[in-house]
């Protein structure tokens, strides 16, 4: 019986089974086949097709890890965000200012509140900020687009850049008809470029972030 699994293991071999094959499809110790098939040599063609099988192994294991990777990830955003209740206007006037802090405008006070983001998301939440805890009218609110163009930038449109902020805001078409061309940096840029946001006669507001952000430092010894 072992000299029959032996001829098998060899022939499997001499097909181009790796040692893992056919140890998984005889149930045969490792060290048992490594015995058997010492004196096996293999053709070209063999070697390759078994590199071949390694190579493929290699990739499935590697997108089965990605998968278990990404579902991980997704696992722990989707629990993560459930603990993120609906937030009060003290924790928005926080985020706010904590946004615009990070934005740089502070000491721009005499062109009064703009804010810019090429991250929609970023603009939906300070456009909120403007209204609910700055209480600015829609009316007052004024955008600037900034296209910035390089070869590998993904070249939409104007007319689709605007249909993107607008989309985005909530606002109509006509809230964007400033649009300025810049010459982009090495780095891929989005190709909808950033916007600013911009509040009309403002400098009173931006004198009460400024006071705001100095508080933060202050009451936080920064």
């Amino acid at each position: 019986m072992e000299k029959y699994k032996q001829n098998i293991a060899i022939e499997m071999r001499k097909r181009g089974f790796s040692y893992s094959e056919i140890e998984n499809r005889m149930h045969i110790p490792r060290s048992t086949l490594s015995y058997w098939l010492k004196n096996i040599k293999l053709t070209p063609e063999q070697t390759k097709k078994l590199n071949d099988k390694r190579t493929e192994v290699a990739k499935a294991n590697a997108l089965k890890k990605v998968s278990r990777t990404s579902k991980m990830i997704e696992e722990i955003k989707n629990s993560s965000s459930q603990d993120v209740k609906e937030i009060s206007k003290k924790e928005l006037w926080l985020m706010g200012v904590v946004l615009y802090w990070k934005n740089g405008n502070k000491s721009d006070l005499k062109k009064g509140v703009h804010f810019s983001s090429s991250d929609p998301d970023m603009i939906k939440l300070f456009l909120k900020w403007l209204r609910e805890v700055g209480g600015v009218e829609d009316k007052e609110i004024r955008f600037d687009i900034f296209i910035k163009w390089s070869k590998t930038s993904k070249k939409n449109s104007s007319d689709e850049i605007i249909d993107y902020w607008a989309k985005v805001t909530g606002f109509s078409k006509e809230h964007f008809s400033n649009i300025y061309f810049q010459k982009a940096s090495k780095k891929r840029e989005s190709g909808n470029g950033f916007l600013r946001i911009k509040v009309a006669q403002s400098s009173m507001l931006a004198r009460q972030i400024a006071g705001w952000i100095e508080g933060l430092k202050k009451t936080n010894n920064l």
